[in-house]
């Protein structure tokens, strides 16, 4: 298995052009404000999640294909082994389930559990609803246009 690669050093990176600097850092600001919003509310109470884990449950819950163990790991930045591990401790809690892959049955995909995606739906409604106000001087046309934007700006 191919490592992953690191992500780059400050030192290792291009110079960042003044003009997309400036609007950068005002994005990292706003996205640390709804980190802190978000991270304030917690799904899975009693279930101490890692970081990752958290990150995996809520990409399974967003998948529109079958997932499988190295795309999450892809997805995630981490090796097939601490996928296994992820995915072990997420299984044990109830959380994930693992199957056969429909296609190929040599290959297994993942899934939350009918009661975990039940957790995450009310976890995100709750969210939405938390949320809605700071966005409420958007029009629908530019939140469909953030969620674009944030998407592109952060695929792999």
């Amino acid at each position: 298995m191919t490592p992953t690669p690191e992500p780059a050093r400050p030192s290792d990176a291009a110079p960042i052009d003044a003009a997309r600097a400036e609007p950068l850092g005002g994005i990292l600001l706003a996205v640390a404000r709804l980190t802190r919003r978000i991270g304030a509310r917690r799904p899975f109470a009693g279930t101490p999640l890692s970081r990752s884990q958290f990150d995996a449950v809520f990409l399974l819950a967003h998948a529109v294909t079958p997932v499988t163990p190295s795309a999450l790991a892809a997805e995630l930045g981490v090796t097939g082994g601490a996928v296994t591990q992820l995915v072990e401790g997420l299984r044990e809690a109830g959380l994930v389930e693992v199957a056969r892959h429909p296609t190929d049955g040599r290959s297994r995909v993942l899934a939350l559990s009918a009661a975990a995606a039940q957790e995450v739906d009310a976890f995100q409604q709750g969210l939405v609803r938390d949320l809605a106000p700071d966005f409420a001087a958007l029009d629908e046309a530019e939140l469909r246009q953030l969620a674009t934007l944030l998407a592109r700006a952060t695929a792999r």
